[in-house]
């Protein structure tokens, strides 16, 4: 079997490449013993959430690596490749691990009929398991109670904020959602961020009948914000047993210093010390969150906002690094998201607003999207492309902000197209010189 093969027998499962997850812990766990159950063979950090999961999870990851520790990384989706997903050491599984892999779970992916997040969650966890990782850092796909990575025992559990989307399968209400994110609490210690008080109340009644320790942003855990430049964040953490000042965070956006709380207090509870918090969060990158670019004239702002309370966000970290310079918004969103919602948060930052497809299939009409956009409001363009919508922000007039946003296909969509290929992003410090024709 070669890689192409492989990919392709993977991404043929059911849901396919863009729409992959399917709750239930029935099959993973069977794909799991299958495989002499790799989760067993190393420590467990879960982390889940709504927003801010995979930020939290490559944060940590680059912490416990300056630790010593071996760590392997699982994440999802992934931007321009499947390779991106699973890392040991910050080094994506090579080509010939993804046909092992496969090569591995033989046909009974097919017999169980299970989707391709589950076969690649279990793909992972071997994976670790051969390259003998000492920790795994698994972030959540979907909700909790019923994902493919709520296996084993984990030492920590991490839950970023909690906030509505994915309402059609995790339920309607903030407190249905939280109710299937809480589900992840089951051993160890849990962490997590500042929640609506009817999340908070859920993840405490959750954390109580586990009999695991919870600690949260604005109670035990606290984080402050001393300065911030082009060039990172500076921050002072604190919780039990710990106080941290003067933290470089390699990643901008407003967001990050809560989520950066999450990390180090998960570094700390896994016996990770000073030296190793403060170069992991130095050195992590995480591709497509608030990620700058330099363009010519000016910089290019990629950012996977793609519910309501990730485009406040993107709206907010826009104002606060860039101040008032103009801003052209190149954005797509898939049909099932709160467009109306998230456009209403991005559109008034926006001088130029340019609404295009990614190449999920999910991906929303421009045409229904430019319907919702309030009056008054930005200079409104249709493309039918990321590649066309990014030729169309290179015209007249030229902002010295270009953001793309609303999805992380989107993001790939524009990755892909200037690393040519399967090429996996980089995690690593320095990985933000991509240079773009338009």
């Amino acid at each position: 079997m070669t890689y192409a093969e492989a990919v392709a027998r993977l991404l043929a499962l059911r849901g396919g490449e863009h729409a992959g997850m399917r709750p239930g812990l029935e099959r993973i766990q069977t794909l799991l013993a299958a495989l002499g159950h790799p989760e067993e063979r190393c420590r467990i950090v879960q982390i889940g959430g709504t927003n801010g999961k995979g930020s939290v999870a490559a944060m940590l990851a680059a912490v416990l690596r300056a630790a010593g520790r071996r760590v392997g990384l699982y994440t999802s989706p992934h931007l321009v490749s499947v390779r991106e997903r699973i890392r040991v050491d910050g080094v994506p599984i090579r080509e010939d691990g993804v046909v092992d892999g496969m090569e591995a779970l033989g046909t009974l992916v097919a017999r169980l009929d299970a989707s391709v997040f589950e076969a690649t969650t279990a793909l992972a966890l071997d994976h670790f398991a051969r390259e003998g990782v000492d920790d795994a850092v698994l972030e959540v796909g979907l909700g909790g109670r019923l994902d493919a990575t709520t296996v084993g025992v984990p030492a920590v559990t991490v839950l970023t904020r909690i906030d509505l989307d994915h309402e059609a399968v995790l339920g309607p209400t903030l407190g249905a959602i939280a109710e299937e994110k809480a589900a992840i609490i089951r051993a160890g210690v849990a962490l997590g961020a500042a929640q609506a008080p009817e999340a908070t109340a859920i993840l405490e009644r959750r954390a109580r009948s586990a009999g695991v320790p919870l600690l949260l942003e604005g109670r035990e855990l606290q984080v402050s914000l001393t300065r911030r430049g082009l060039d990172g964040q500076w921050i002072e953490c604190a919780g039990p047993g710990f106080a941290f000042r003067d933290l470089h965070l390699g990643m901008l956006g407003s967001f990050q210093p809560a989520n950066a709380l999450l990390a180090v207090a998960a570094a700390h509870a896994l016996g990770a010390d000073e030296t190793a918090i403060r170069a992991g969060l130095d050195r992590a990158r995480w591709p497509g969150r608030f990620q700058l670019l330099r363009r010519p004239g000016g910089w290019l702002v990629l950012d996977g906002a793609h519910n309501p309370a990730g485009a406040a966000a993107l709206a907010t970290s826009l104002r606060e690094v860039f101040g008032a310079a103009p801003v052209t918004l190149v954005l797509a969103l898939a049909r099932d998201k709160d467009a109306r919602a998230i456009l209403a948060a991005l559109s008034p930052i926006a001088r130029r607003l340019i609404l295009t497809r990614s190449s999920s299939a999910r991906s929303a009409d421009p045409a229904a999207l430019r319907a919702l956009v309030a009056s008054p409001g930005p200079r409104v363009e249709i493309a039918a492309s990321a590649a066309e919508a990014l030729a169309l922000a290179g015209r007249e007039p030229v902002t010295p902000i270009l953001c793309v946003a609303g999805s992380l296909f989107l993001v790939g969509d524009v990755l892909r197209r200037a690393s040519g290929g399967d090429k996996p992003c980089c995690l690593e410090k320095g990985a933000d010189s991509i240079e773009f024709l338009f």
